[in-house]
């Protein structure tokens, strides 16, 4: 399936994950940290996509995405459902990276 149609199918679940992922320069020998968020993906009227956060006490962080680009990537398994990455190239570090995910991942629910 095409990225678009994947990100309207994320849109259509009652919840979904969102992890923003920063990763430093291989030659700073840290490990990528990932923060996990759920809630739901919706698409603002003037196309962008933004994805809400939600929270048992009320607590909401919105993340806008902007629109759909060739930076945008989907894929599908079993395991993981459908998953959409959005990668960001910044100078200093190797990148941010903000992924989609119909599930966590699993080694966050074992």
């Amino acid at each position: 399936m095409a990225v678009q149609d994947d990100v309207r199918r994320l849109s259509q679940m009652d919840s979904i994950f969102l992890g923003v992922t920063i990763s430093t320069s291989p030659t700073l020998a840290i490990s990528p940290i990932t923060t996990w968020y759920k809630g739901r993906l919706q698409q603002a009227n003037d196309g962008n996509w933004i994805f809400r956060s939600t929270s048992l006490d009320g607590t909401i962080v919105g993340t806008q995405l902007g629109p759909i680009t060739n930076n945008w990537q989907s894929s599908e398994t079993p395991a993981t459902g459908v998953v959409v990455a959005i990668g960001i190239p910044l100078t200093g570090v190797t990148g941010l990276n903000f992924t989609l995910q119909q599930t966590l991942p699993q080694e966050l629910t074992n």
